[in-house]
């Protein structure tokens, strides 16, 4: 062969190899380099079903054994008020109603938790670790499975499907690569992997319990106060004390003495109740000693709660534990831990002083008709006020009135200065419990207000408690006490309103 003619095919073989390389190039993405890395960063399915298919996941870890199996509804999340079971539920329904053709929603549980309420999430979550396992990288075959723990597993699983295989595994210790995963070995082979799996397979079933005591938002949210009625009582308590329902947000204490709750003390405590969260589980199904040493045989605090939709509830705070209080709702048998300072709302109201609103005379001065006063009940002073309809001032929502006042002789006087008398009234506050001081001899000071519009008529009624004090009485109701002082800022005000 001529040499040109050897180099003419030497040339077209490099073209064709050239070729040829380019076009595997082209194919894998332009490096071979890259053709490894794609490869080597595929995971390896060591367990792939449905999860459908699952019929139980159990666990066996140091702490014992829980098993997830399916659930027909999904556990309650909240120990008491709507959970996002019954949303869900309703949510499914609805979904179901639009597409009968949609696949239902598939829930699981923790066998030995049931009844309890568990946080569905966490749940969910773990049952996912029983139908699907995903090896980020192969060991393989060790001579010591004590460097990975292996020898003495974290946890094993076995997973049992409805058609009857099973599947085992073991978790062994965290990968010195990615703490996040762990080594893993199936239980009928002797490969080692490392995979990601669930961290609830390797903590206590008590995990899955949920934290959420109490959740009555909805009902809040319905209703213009979530609580037709509580009772506040326990050790601590020095005698029940009955909130009752009244207009709109408002409440009244009935028991033991029957007048106007405060309304920012209330409704900070209805706030807590309406939605009361644990930092965690201190004990599961507690016995008598256990109630015992969590103070809640016998609780400091207890509340009696009856809902908007007529349902009752009892929940028991016992004792202090690492800035902790033991709590307890009956029929749920899980003490939880609630940080003390969260509950003051709550267990800090040991007495009816501590619930009643301290503000005495509570209508606007445009509603008083009239208006008496007795000093030491031997002066007496009476005010007459005429309102008439403002024919001025349009009337499509509000009627708008004059005012004028006269003395019981008729005289008119100045409704400014009665109008600041009122109003001194009206910013009376008591300031201490007056114990169960009774009011004796004659009151130093006494008003008696009665209203247009049908409202009931109030009296009240300052008494002497020793020099520096007087016990205030509202309608034949010891409210509290007050400096006496307060007295001679009243006389002033009465001498302007009657000059």
């Amino acid at each position: 062969m001529k040499p040109a003619t050897r180099n003419l095919l030497i040339l077209g073989v490099c073209i064709v190899a050239l070729g040829g390389v380019l076009a595997a190039l082209m194919l894998t993405g332009g490096t071979t380099e890259a053709s490894t890395t794609a490869s080597s960063s595929q995971d390896i399915a060591l367990l792939n079903r449905e999860e459908a298919e699952v019929a139980s996941i159990e666990v066996t870890n140091t702490n014992g054994v829980f098993t997830i199996v399916p659930s027909e509804e999904q556990p309650e999340d909240s120990a008491a008020g709507t959970s996002s079971a019954v949303l869900s539920s309703e949510s499914t329904e609805s979904a179901s109603a639009v597409s009968s053709e949609s696949e239902p929603e598939i829930h699981f549980t923790i066998q030995e938790l049931e009844g309890l309420p568990q946080d569905s999430y966490a749940v969910k979550t773990a049952a996912q670790g029983g139908w699907q396992l995903f090896a980020t990288k192969k060991i393989g075959t060790v001579s010591n499975l004590t460097d990975f723990g292996l020898s003495t597993p974290q946890a094993t699983v076995k997973v049992t499907f409805k058609n009857g295989d099973t599947y085992g595994y073991e978790i062994g210790n965290a990968s010195v690569e990615d703490s996040t995963a762990y080594y893993v070995r199936g239980q009928t082979g002797e490969d080692i992997y490392v995979a990601s799996v669930p961290m609830a397979y390797l903590q206590d079933k008590t995990g899955f319990l949920s934290r959420q005591v109490l959740d009555f938002s909805s009902l809040k949210a319905d209703a213009a106060a979530p609580f037709r009625k509580l009772v506040l009582s326990g050790t601590a308590v020095a005698e029940p004390i009955t909130l009752q329902q009244g207009e709109g947000t408002l409440y009244l204490m009935t028991e033991p003495k029957r007048m106007e709750a405060d309304s920012e003390t209330v409704t900070s405590l209805t706030d807590l109740l309406s939605y009361l969260t644990a930092g965690g589980v201190e004990a599961l199904h507690p016995d008598a000693d256990a109630l015992r040493e969590y103070g809640l045989e016998n609780p400091a605090n207890v509340v009696q709660m009856t809902t908007a939709d007529g349902t009752e509830y009892t929940l028991k705070a016992g004792a202090e534990k690492d800035g902790n209080r033991m709590v307890m709702l009956d029929g749920v048998d899980i003490v939880y831990r609630i940080m003390d300072d969260s509950l003051i709302p709550w267990t800090s109201l040991t007495e009816p002083f501590d619930v009643q609103s301290k503000v005495l005379l509570t209508r606007n001065v445009e509603a008083v008709q009239t208006l008496s006063i007795e000093l030491d009940s031997s002066e007496t002073y009476r005010w007459n006020v005429t309102r008439t309809k403002d024919e001025e001032k349009p009337t499509d929502d509000t009627t708008y009135y004059n005012y004028t006042v006269a003395d019981a002789s008729g005289t008119t006087k100045d409704y400014t200065a009665f109008t600041n008398l009122y109003q001194v009234l009206t910013s009376e506050t008591v300031l201490e419990d007056a114990g169960d001081t009774e009011p004796t001899g004659t009151p130093l000071f006494r008003a008696v207000v009665e209203y247009y519009d049908g409202a009931l008529t109030n009296t009240l009624e300052f008494y002497p408690d020793g020099e520096r004090n007087c016990v205030v009485v509202l309608d034949d109701v010891v409210r509290g006490s007050v400096p006496r002082g307060d007295i001679d800022t009243l006389q002033e005000a009465l001498e302007g309103a009657v000059q």
